[in-house]
């Protein structure tokens, strides 16, 4: 009887030693990694931040993740000397046990706690990664190491943030409005301030400059009911008074509007949102996942996409500030009918050219690189609001339809959303041909 009780002792201890010493299969589960994406978004969507500033903040984070990562993985190469300045990046002290996955998640929210504000929640995160770790059975020395590692790249990463014209944009010369005809001027219901005047002296990853891609100039403004520039504002009141319901479920499902101001009677309220960028972050770990990809191949998704993201923003800010064109509904309201407004709320910045149109475009083109063009999946980023899944069999499709949405939001213009499209392709494909990432593509670079 004891011989038999002392078995079913050991048994048990053994299962439990198994157990406790799987920390391998649950931190390198690229799912985790998207999920820690996903809960930085929610962070990034409570401290409201803007979408060019939310992209720079996914940009860095995995940048971070992706220079630990690549230490453990030879079939990736470090951008170290790729990006400009970007110079220094920690080796692995000789002799210590490093799990380079766990590191990457270290490196991942060192910069995405010190980027944004709320640092109760991005501490949760934190605290559970190590949690998972520690109750998962990684010695502790690898623990210490990998932390330790991991918290060495993030800060490297954030100490080449520092130098991309950030903080000097904090505090450049307030922005005029223009006052001439047929320049954007703020809009209701809230008639905010330009968001983000300066952000085309915003250091770019990839691109030479921000205007590499520049567009070519919108169509000359005229308010004659014979003209062009009219008769463009005129297809958008139209078609917003005969949307479809399919129109408006597109339009509501991309709004991605992080700060909306909801007026009802005589009260207004506020409502949050993830930014584009963040909903490129979700697509981004749904094709990871059903793709197979293994945890390098999730981070190294994630870290191209965001950058083409970061840079797509910065081109389309170049062009916003150059151009200051009218919004549809300050020409609709002006010029054809006072009473018109559009199914989505006009955002506070320019209209040329459209920003959800180049930031999707340039995520949907590095995705197509790095799975293949036919790559179908359902998105199901938008379920926090309410908003059901819509299916997609490409990633181009999802990202023509996000331009159209904004067409049919009634805070674009038809050819803003072409011309934008153009320019996100040349920016993934730029972004994918410039930095040499995965070795077995640089033969073909």
């Amino acid at each position: 009887m004891r011989a038999l009780l002392f078995a079913i002792i050991m048994v048990g201890a053994a299962s439990c030693t198994q157990r406790a010493a799987d920390y391998q299969q649950v931190l390198h589960d690229p799912v985790l990694y998207s999920k820690v994406t996903g809960q930085l978004t929610d962070v990034i969507t409570y401290d409201i931040f803007s979408p060019p500033v939310a992209s720079r903040i996914y940009a860095y984070s995995h940048l971070a993740a992706y220079e630990a990562a690549v230490r453990g993985d030879s079939s990736y190469t470090s951008l170290k000397g790729q990006l400009k300045g970007f110079s220094e990046v920690p080796t692995p002290e000789a002799g210590k046990a490093i799990d380079y996955p766990y590191a990457a998640l270290m490196a991942f929210m060192e910069v995405g706690k010190t980027l944004t504000f709320s640092k109760d929640l991005t501490d949760k995160i934190v605290d559970s990664l190590k949690m998972l770790a520690q109750d998962h059975g990684m010695p502790a020395g690898m623990k210490q190491n990998s932390e330790a590692y991991g918290a060495a790249v993030g800060k490297a990463v954030l100490a080449w943030s520092k130098k991309d014209n950030y903080a000097q944009t904090r505090s450049a010369a307030k922005y005029t409005v223009p006052s001439d005809e047929g320049k954007w001027v703020p809009t209701p219901p809230g008639y905010f301030q330009a968001v983000e005047p300066h952000w085309k002296t915003i250091r770019t990853i990839a691109l030479d400059s921000c205007n590499q891609f520049a567009p070519p100039p919108p169509c000359v403004f005229g308010k004659d009911a014979t003209c062009s520039f009219y008769k463009m504002a005129k297809e958008v009141q139209d078609t917003v008074v005969n949307l479809t319901e399919e129109q408006k479920a597109i339009a509501s499902f991309w709004d991605c509007n992080g700060f909306k101001l909801n007026v009802v009677g005589h009260t207004m309220y506020a409502t949050k949102a993830m930014t584009p960028g963040g909903h490129w972050m979700g697509i981004t770990g749904i094709i990871s996942q059903n793709e197979k990809a293994d945890f390098n191949k999730t981070v190294y998704s994630f870290a191209t996409v965001s950058f083409a993201v970061m840079d797509a923003f910065i081109a389309c800010w170049d062009a916003k500030y150059t151009f200051n064109l009218i919004r549809p509904e300050t020409m609709i309201n002006k010029y054809i009918d006072p009473n018109w407004k559009p199914f989505l709320q006009t955002p506070p910045f320019p209209e040329y050219t459209s920003g959800h149109s180049i930031i999707s475009t340039a995520a949907a083109t590095v995705l197509e690189h790095i799975y293949g063009a036919q790559t179908p999946f359902r998105d199901s980023t938008e379920r926090a609001w309410g908003l059901p899944d819509r299916s997609f069999q490409t990633p181009r499709q999802a990202a023509d339809e996000a331009g159209m949405s904004r067409f049919y939001g009634g805070i674009h213009y038809r050819p803003s959303i072409f011309v934008a499209r153009e320019q996100g392709i040349n920016v993934g494909n730029y972004v994918i041909t410039k930095l040499k990432m995965r070795k077995e593509l640089l033969a073909s670079k």
